[in-house]
């Protein structure tokens, strides 16, 4: 069952919500350097950290720590002195770059000022101590929940030598741009730096789930910050607007040729690179992709003289992510990559069925300019129930509905093997070629009939 909240985050409304203490404990896990997290709470409440699926990366012998409030202390409420005095200790044993305070269920009804104890203690200490409202009681979506970490990682960054706040980018900060929010693959990165640097752009610092604290710290030292679009980290970049004068650049992903281009010419023209040489770079990089999808299409030059084409089912809405290239764009970043390939699509999307949330459904997609078919199921085991055998040529989504998809022999495609940029198109044309033409579930059905 997923619940609604009445106000939910602009673009990610089809995305699975969370408790954003379990997932700002998740995504803090996984961030490098001198970090300690501090849970304001019970103990209790600590259980949910072992739930995650990363291992912490720390350079202390504990990254997170508790208050371990009593019940006695929560009913007298002698919360805010135990806060400080646990900051104290903290600084005291460990001195740490920084330090971050979260809140839970219990101490945000009993009113515990997080916010406020964490500000007078860091500015008592000289250290940078920062605080964020965290619970359970009202789900957020993970997009949201991205975008408080993110602002909350650099609410501590110093602003350049030089600089004043709020200041527009000049000299070096105005041809650098950060890469906010995607997680890279082999080879991603690298090519984005090597393409933008082709044009004059210095890429600073890649701020996403794997990044080290020292890049949040460091982010200032550019001018623009390029992530996923659209209405992606809207306090971040807010706070980079009013306290560092940085911009931001919402971008298309760069799935595809064409997304890839548009992805290359959004920066490219944000930061004033003649028309003429960001086109002579570009054509330089993007025959091959060119090439694979032509080829692509002429394999399959039969089923794209359909009525629709080829047909993929598109899954939706099954896993829980804060990765910005997996919910971006209502988790179909990747659609315009297969809509060159010549795809068509049904939308498979997990959620209530009712008629209340169907229509609502619509509606974010119709806002997206978006008119393909669409199905709610409640749960991976009613999948197959909306697909029938031969209708699509392809399914699109998370690797746990591989043995549903055995019941009607739809070939599988992983939403994690799809990488971005030009170098990776024909890799991912090779990879879609050869989940379609495997015979694994003729052969799994033929031997199971036996």
């Amino acid at each position: 069952m997923r619940y609604r909240p009445h106000r939910m985050y602009p673009g990610a409304l089809l995305a699975q919500e969370c408790c954003s203490y379990q997932a700002m404990t998740e995504l803090l896990a996984r961030i490098r350097g001198d970090l300690v997290v501090l849970v304001h709470s019970d103990r209790d409440c600590s259980n949910v950290l072992p739930k995650s699926r990363y291992w912490a990366q720390s350079e202390h012998e504990y990254k997170f720590l508790c208050t371990n409030l009593k019940e006695d202390e929560i009913v007298t409420g002698q919360g805010n002195a135990k806060l400080r005095r646990a900051l104290e200790l903290i600084v005291e044993a460990w001195d740490p770059a920084l330090t971050v305070v979260l809140s839970t269920c219990p101490t945000v009804m009993i009113g515990d000022n997080i916010k406020n104890v964490s500000r007078k203690t860091g500015r008592a200490l000289s250290k940078r101590i920062s605080a964020q409202i965290t619970h359970g009681l009202k789900p957020k979506s993970p997009a949201e929940v991205v975008d408080q970490c993110y602002t909350l990682l650099t609410r501590e960054a110093d602003l350049p030598a030089g600089v004043e706040r709020g200041a527009a980018p000049s000299g070096e900060r105005a041809r650098t741009v950060n890469l906010v929010g995607m997680d890279f693959y082999e080879g991603e990165r690298e090519e984005i730096t090597e393409v933008l640097e082709a044009m004059g752009i210095t890429v600073g610092v890649a701020l996403n789930n794997d990044a080290h604290l020292d890049d949040f710290l460091a982010m200032p030292r550019a001018g623009f910050n390029v992530h996923p679009g659209p209405n992606m980290l809207l306090d971040f970049d807010k706070s980079c607007a009013e306290r560092f004068g940085m911009r931001a650049i919402e971008v298309p992903l760069p799935f595809g040729v064409e997304a890839t281009d548009r992805f290359y010419r959004t920066i490219a023209d944000a930061l004033g690179v003649p028309e003429g040489k960001r086109d002579e770079v570009l054509a330089a990089r993007r025959q091959p992709g060119v090439d694979a999808i032509a080829a692509f299409r002429r394999a399959h030059a039969d089923k794209l003289e359909r009525p629709g084409g080829l047909k993929l089912a598109y899954n939706i809405g099954s896993v829980r992510s804060f990765d910005l290239r997996i919910i971006a764009l209502e988790e179909l970043g990747q659609r315009p990559f297969f809509a060159e390939l010549g795809f068509s699509f049904k939308l498979l999307i997990q959620g209530p069925s009712h008629d209340e949330n169907a229509e609502r459904t619509g509606e974010v997609l119709r806002e997206l300019g978006i008119d393909d078919p669409y199905v709610m199921f409640p749960a991976p085991g009613k999948l197959t129930s909306h697909l029938r055998r031969g209708e699509c040529d392809a399914f699109f989504g998370t690797d746990f509905m591989r043995n549903e998809l055995s019941k009607i022999a739809l070939p599988f495609v992983h939403n994690n093997r799809i990488c971005m940029g030009y170098d990776q198109v024909a890799l991912n044309v090779a990879y879609i070629r050869q989940a379609m033409s495997s015979d694994f579930y003729e052969r799994f059905e033929a031997t199971d009939a036996a």
